[in-house]
């Protein structure tokens, strides 16, 4: 119980022997007792005080049920798990009691080894569950801050390391010129896995049963690929997309759009120059096909089984000197599981490397 801390409990009972009973079982431990046979005390308190438990006798010279009601509305213990506590006999309150949305019921007389059991498994998971809401609460704002303080020194890396390129486009110097386009490709490569991890943390927090989104492969692709453009053309590599049977997807599309930039990326980083990268979609089933190949340097068939191995993550340099995180392909994969899809890779070393990604189809 330590590590949870002290823990604020609130009995309401009419009877001051029953509160004597329940607090006697606690007074050993970390619990704050506060306890009162007042109802009107009662919301008083809840108004002024936030617990992590409240246990609210039914029977009272005020109805039990209108207390928990002026509690569940107060501003401090709207969320505060509250056990209701009723006599064995008493089958008419204890139905609706089940009804009302409290957390939990007590019958009398009370059984030790269950009130003891009942209240602390209901206030440590109460407390447990405010310490997750402050983390990511604390985890959002990293995020923010994340966006906002990384995001803008990228976009000026990138916006004065293309005017200073333009510049010495003119002159001769070509060592200035490459070490201006490694920094200026650094900087493109960060600024896109930073925005994919933002991309991909904001949809993993929302809610798993929110519905998916309906669309448009074909669009997508295009957008993707018109992004990959410049990277494609520092190698000059033929980007290519055939087109299949029109088809639409179920899935979150920005999170689509960062697997398929994921992989795009990879191709045109393992591929030499005046290679090609092609894309293509058909659909079968209930299943959308994305295919996407490249005549790269293909993969090892060892580092081919785990490649998308959290334990085996590693970073290997493009056929221009590219550098990566290793973390592109893990998160694509992530993706494509939080969407129900599939994904197999095929690849020949100095060949190239073929990914097929399958998606439910939108019907």
């Amino acid at each position: 119980m330590n590590n949870i801390g002290l823990i604020n409990l609130l009995i309401i009972d009419d009877k001051p022997e029953n509160l004597e009973l329940i607090s006697s079982f606690f007074e050993d431990s970390n619990y704050i007792i506060k306890s009162t046979v007042s109802p009107d005390e009662a919301i008083r308190i809840c108004k002024e005080i936030e617990f992590d438990l409240i246990l609210l006798d039914i029977r009272m010279p005020v109805d039990g049920f209108q207390v928990f009601s002026f509690i569940k509305s107060s501003v401090k213990n709207a969320d505060t798990p509250v056990i209701l506590m009723a006599e064995k006999t008493d089958l008419e309150n204890i139905t609706k009691a089940f009804k009302s949305g409290c957390r939990d019921i007590l019958t009398k007389p009370f059984q030790p080894e269950e009130l003891i059991s009942k209240v602390t498994i209901h206030s440590f998971l109460h407390i447990q569950y405010k310490q997750i809401n402050e983390l990511m609460s604390a985890k959002n704002k990293i995020f923010s801050i994340i966006g906002h303080d990384l995001r803008s020194p990228y976009n000026s890396l990138i916006g004065f390391s293309n005017l200073l390129l333009d510049n010495l486009k003119e002159t001769k110097n070509t060592e200035a010129i490459k070490y201006t386009e490694i920094i200026n490709k650094l900087s493109v490569k960060n600024l896109e896995l930073l925005d994919s991890l933002l991309n991909y943390a904001k949809n993993l927090e929302k809610d798993a049963l929110e519905s998916f989104d309906k669309i448009n492969i074909t669009s997508l692709i295009s957008e993707v690929l018109q992004l990959a453009q410049p990277s494609a053309l520092l190698k000059n590599i033929r980007l290519s997309h055939e087109i299949g049977e029109a088809s639409n997807i179920l899935g979150k599309r920005d999170l689509i759009a960062t697997m398929l930039r994921n992989i795009v990326n990879n191709a045109i980083k393992f591929t030499n120059n005046d290679g090609y990268v092609s894309i293509q979609t058909k659909a079968t089933g209930d299943w959308v096909e994305i295919i996407i190949s490249d005549n790269g340097v293909g993969i090892q068939d060892e580092k081919l089984k785990g490649l998308f191995d959290y334990t085996k993550k590693e970073s290997k340099q493009g056929t221009a000197g590219e550098v990566g995180t290793g973390y592109g392909l893990l998160l694509s994969k992530e993706i494509i599981d939080k969407h129900k899809g599939k994904i197999t890779v095929n690849s020949k070393l100095g060949f190239g490397t073929n990914f097929k990604i399958s998606l439910p189809r939108y019907k």
